[in-house]
Order: structure tokens, then sequence, then C-alpha cells
């Protein structure tokens, strides 16, 4: 890999946006709010130094001449207020530049020398050149260490054949399009790659943020066979939990209430069994409506009383164990077994 520092103006940004990948699989989409494009470009036009921008140069024969690895949203904001998308309307007063008061003002609205100096406005850019994707990946996760990026986020900057299986039904499959999962920041590629997990290691392990990353890692040469048999029970689960989700109204949302649903319908149907999915509905509103009546003090359930039913105290268990470390194994089997007993005639 070899790195070479260029100087290009914002008006040379602006020109080659078209040939420049914002989307590659590692980077997050849109994510900085208007208040945080708004500072990027008050900082420029105020002359401002501002973090450099890394781009990857790719073969000349493709739709696109670079990728962004790293400056992303600082494109993305200097592209939106060139185009008149965006205005310098921030929550607090803007101070005024060389006397000019500029909040609200939009690039066209620019006084001509501020108009100027943003255009010709240098920035640092590193052209990155023989750079394979397990090299780019590992310095997109490097430069994001520590800063915005979230674990969901540093995990898909690994890539790999799972990751982009997981990517691909995490933005595709109908309980994730019709739910009220968000898909920002790779939420629902982070629920989706805790379900491989379960399906990979049959609560065997721990599946906590560095759990994950091992399991896209170790999955680089998995043969083809074998991760298409891990996304097909995951998948045939996703597809009754989609059903589920319907009937109750797609309040499926929380991250442990997902994955536990996930891994009793595998179990179910690694047993064979065909799992209803209005039966489990039922069942799992009821043990739902009992756990939000004493999630607050679950000690309610066990205290006072001689002898606690059985029901009682799985709620309890599942309760703490819902509270404290959700990826944990000892967690993981706890939910599990208070999931079995509240869902028992769950199958046709």
């Amino acid at each position: 890999m070899k790195i070479k520092q260029r100087v290009w103006t914002i008006d040379r940004l602006v020109e080659e946006r078209n040939r420049i990948n914002l989307n590659p699989i590692w980077q997050r989409g849109v994510a900085w709010k208007t208040p945080r494009q708004v500072l990027l470009i008050d900082s420029i036009l105020r002359g401002m130094d501002i973090p450099k921008i890394y781009l990857r140069t790719l073969t000349p024969d493709g739709a696109y001449s670079y990728e962004a690895v790293d400056g992303q949203q600082r494109l993305r904001s200097i592209c939106a207020f060139n185009d008149n998308k965006l205005s310098l309307s921030f929550p607090e007063q803007l101070d005024p530049i060389d006397g000019k008061d500029v909040q609200g003002l939009t690039f066209q609205s620019l006084p001509e020398h501020l108009k100027e100096r943003f255009k010709n406005f240098r920035i640092v850019v590193a052209e990155i050149d023989d750079a394979n994707n397990e090299e780019i990946t590992n310095l997109f996760s490097r430069l994001q260490m520590g800063v915005a990026l979230n674990t969901a986020e540093i995990r898909n900057a690994e890539g790999g054949p799972l990751g982009r299986l997981i990517d691909v039904m995490a933005t595709t499959h109908t309980f994730f399009v019709k739910g009220r999962i968000p898909e920002g920041r790779f939420k629902r590629q982070d629920y989706l790659a805790h379900a491989f997990a379960m399906a990979a290691y049959r609560g065997r392990q721990d599946i906590k943020a560095q759990d994950l990353i091992l399991l896209i890692k170790n999955h680089r040469t998995s043969p083809a066979e074998s991760l298409l048999k891990l996304s097909a029970e995951v998948g045939k689960a996703l597809n009754v939990l989609a059903r589920v989700n319907e009937f109750l109204d797609f309040s499926i949302t929380q991250k442990w209430i997902f994955l536990d649903l996930c891994w009793l319908i595998m179990q179910h149907q690694e047993a064979g069994s065909t799992v209803d999915p209005k039966k489990l509905a039922v069942a799992y509103d009821a043990f739902e409506q009992r756990r939000l009546e004493f999630n607050r003090k679950p000690d309610n359930l066990i205290s006072g009383v001689r002898r606690v039913p059985a029901l009682d105290r799985h709620l309890y268990n599942y309760i703490i164990a819902f509270r404290v470390q959700g990826g944990l194994r000892d967690n993981l089997r706890i939910r599990n077994k208070a999931l079995h007993a509240f869902c028992q005639d769950i199958t046709r």
C-alpha cells in the first residue's frame, strides 16, 4: 500500500465527486447531523484547518476512479453546501465572518468573496495506491478507532464473505424492511450478526463485540456451502420472526429480544418442528406483558412467597439476565430457558 499526500481544492473535490464512491462496504452511509455539517462549512469559511481525506485510487476501467476510505461525511457536507442543499443554520447564532452575518445562508447567497474562499479552500487528500481490501479495511478501522464508529460499523469494515451475507440479508429481508428497527449506523446488521453468531456457536460461547468480529474474520476462508448453510438457517428463522412481528404490530425492536426469539425459533427448527407464528406471537406477548409488569421490581416475583411458582422464577431470572451483559453465554442460556418455559405450545 502506497499513500501520496496531495492538495485538492474544494472546487476539484466537487468536480470529481461523481467519480468518488462514497458507499464502499466499510462506510456507514449518511451519519452527520445538520449542526455538525454546518460547523464544518463554517470552519472552512473561516480558513481553519480540517482533517485530511483518504481516497483509494481504483482501476481506470471501473465506474469510479476513487472510493472514500475516510472523510465521507466531510465530502457529503461539502457537496451538500455547494449544491445549496445545506444552509448555515445553527442552533446558536454563528459569529459574523469578515463582518458579514452568515447565519442561515446557503452557498448561493454568500458574498462573492466567501464563495471564492470556499471553492479555493485547500484540503489535504491522501491518495492510496496498490492496496488490497484487507489493507484498506484495516486502515479504515485504525483511522476510526476511538472516534465516531460504533462496534457494528467497525465490524462491518472487516467485510469478508460472511459480512457481505449479513449486509445483504439486513438490507433486503422482509423482517427488517417492514419492521421498525432503524437502518442507520448498521444497526440491522448488528442485530443480524448476533443471530448468525447464535447459529454458529449454538449458545456455547459469548457473543460480545469482539466475538462477533472474530466470527467475521474466521469465516473469511470458509467454504461457500458452510456459509450458505448458516445463512439458510438464520433466514429460515427470520422468515418466521417476520410473521410473528406482524402479529405483534412490529413491536420487536430491542436487540436481545430479537436475538432470544431468533434462537428459540432456530432450536425448534433444528429439532424438526414447525413454529406457528401466531402461537408464538400470542405466547410471547403474554410473556412480554408480564415482564414489563415486573421489570422495574423483579424481586416482587420471588419475595414474600414460600414457594415461588416455576414461571415466576424463570421470569425473574430472565429480567436479571436481560439487564446485565446480554451477550454472555450464561445469560443467553438463562433467557433461552425462560422463553422455552413460557412458550411451550408454539408448534404446528
